[in-house]
Formats: structure tokens, C-alpha cells, sequence
């Protein structure tokens, strides 16, 4: 095998809760991830040695990239490892609180454990993926729909057939996640682990049966005020779309894409309609389960 392509999906945090934050500056939490349709594509191709890594996207860094980054880990525990040509097409939006990085790193990883025939366990790879970012693990865990505890690095696959659809509004400007974490207010990080593992569950156990309606009162992202502090158009655009009652309007991740689940395509494509008629700054995506 002299190439690889695979599909580097994104993920949506249907429930995000923070807890404490602890001594090295990390949070623990309690999370719903959700993996989503809206994929980057990574093209690995052999090479005598080093890393080159060409984007798409003019706005993502090619030398400090997490794929880079463990290119440069799986070297140093396979010294003798050969090099790689690395094409990205980026489709899933930068710094959008969509796991769009850690994904790619995740599915480098995967990818060159079989270009290579590194024969790198889960184990092991798991190992490589925390020392990349918290939300690696996720994508190397291949769940579609997971309880993430710890720094989100923890992961529970939860069993989940239903194919639910999205409604994304992206923006062009990212938000930094280490900002966002920053500006938590003591009061936005008391959650309970027991209540959110439990919220977890019977989120998990209502859209598994399709019964949106009670889900509502069970999503909640605790970074939305903080991320909403940062960026007041953020906090404006989601109170709009939520008194616009076209779905019910949630932050993904450190945000600032903002996503509303639906039961079906013609669902989410009918809510859309009705949104494109009023100015929202941003770009709308239809994605599902992935």
C-alpha cells in the first residue's frame, strides 16, 4: 500500500458540563459527543522521510498542526519510521468548537497505523492521543455517540442506531478554546458528574426513540456564557435563533457554531427555509449521524 484516504469526521458536544477546574489548569467534565457527517479528507501518501503536510485552508497552520505533532510522537516511539506526504481538504470549520483538529490527528494516526503496519494497539494509540488534546481519544475511539469524562479524554461508547440531523451556523471567525475555558465564572463550574452521566443517559435513551421534545431540557453547554462574554454577536445570534423557535439552538463545544437537532432531513431542510429568511451572519450546513 503506497496511499491512504480517509474521511476525518467532525463531532457535536450535546451536552457539556464542567465540574471543577484543577490544579494544572485542566477542567474536569462531563460530555455527549456525537459524531457528525461534515468531514475534512486526509490523503497519506509514503515518502522517504520527514512530514509534508499541504491544506486547503489558508488558515490552518502546516507546521504547528496536531498532525505534525504526532507525526513527531509516533517517531519517537518508531524511530525507524518513514516519512509521509499529507494532503488535507478541510471542509469542517477552524476553531468552531466542531473537534475538527483533534479529528484530523486522530485519523492520522489510525491512518499511518496501517500504512505503515505499525500494529500500534488502542491501547497504545489512546496513549498518543491524550498527549495531543482532549477530544482525540473520541475520534480514535470510533463511537458514534460517547460519554466523555475527565478532560473529555475518558471514553464511554454509548450504543446509538438512530440517525438524527443537524442544523449547523458556522462563523468564519473561531473562537480559542483556551479562552473560553479561561473566562468560566466560578458559579459555571459546579456541575455534578453523577447528574451529568445521568443527563447523559436519558438524553442518549429519548433521541435513541426519537423524542426530541424532552431532550430540551436536558442539553446544556456550560460554555455558552463565556464563550457569549467573548464574542456579545455569539450570545445575540443564539438568543435570536432561539426565540425564532426554529428548533432548539445549542453551542457546540467552545463554540461558536451553533447547531439544532432534527428527526429527519425534509425537518431540517424545511427549518433552514424558514431561517434563510432572516440575516443570520454565518454559514448553515445539513449534516446527520455519521
Amino acid at each position: 500500500m503506497h496511499s491512504l484516504i480517509l474521511d476525518s469526521p467532525a463531532k457535536l458536544n450535546l451536552i457539556l458540563r464542567i465540574l471543577r477546574r484543577q490544579i494544572d489548569g485542566y477542567h474536569r467534565l462531563c460530555t455527549l459527543f456525537h459524531r457528525i457527517s461534515l468531514r475534512d479528507t486526509l490523503r497519506l501518501t509514503k515518502r522517504k522521510k520527514g512530514i509534508r503536510l499541504v491544506c486547503s485552508h489558508p488558515q490552518v497552520p502546516c507546521k504547528d498542526n496536531l498532525i505534525v505533532r504526532a507525526y513527531t510522537l509516533l517517531k519517537e516511539r518508531r524511530p525507524s519510521l518513514a516519512g509521509v506526504d499529507v494532503r488535507l481538504t478541510k471542509r469542517i470549520p477552524v476553531g468552531g468548537g466542531l473537534g475538527g483538529g483533534s479529528s484530523n490527528a486522530a485519523f492520522f494516526l489510525i491512518g499511518m497505523n496501517r500504512l505503515y503496519r505499525l500494529r500500534l494497539t488502542k491501547k497504545e494509540l489512546f496513549t498518543l492521543g491524550r498527549k495531543l488534546g482532549a477530544d482525540v481519544p473520541f475520534f480514535l475511539s470510533g463511537a458514534r455517540h460517547a460519554l466523555g469524562t475527565g478532560r473529555g479524554d475518558r471514553i464511554r461508547a454509548v450504543p446509538f442506531k438512530r440517525k438524527l440531523w443537524f442544523l449547523l451556523l458556522t462563523d468564519p471567525r473561531g473562537l480559542s478554546t483556551r479562552a473560553v475555558y479561561q473566562g468560566l465564572g466560578p458559579r459555571e463550574r459546579q456541575a455534578s458528574l453523577t447528574r451529568g452521566i445521568h443527563n447523559v443517559r436519558m438524553t442518549s435513551a429519548f433521541l435513541e426513540k426519537g423524542i426530541l421534545e424532552e431532550v430540551r431540557v436536558l442539553l446544556r453547554n456550560d460554555l455558552e456564557k463565556s464563550a457569549g462574554r467573548l464574542r456579545p454577536p455569539l450570545r445575540k445570534r443564539l438568543e435570536n435563533l432561539r426565540e425564532l423557535q426554529l428548533g432548539h439552538w445549542q453551542m457546540s463545544g467552545s463554540g461558536p457554531t451553533l447547531y439544532s437537532i432534527f428527526p429527519s432531513r425534509r425537518e431540517a431542510l424545511q427549518n433552514l427555509q424558514k431561517l434563510r429568511h432572516h440575516s443570520f451572519s454565518g454559514t448553515f450546513f445539513v449534516c446527520h449521524t455519521f
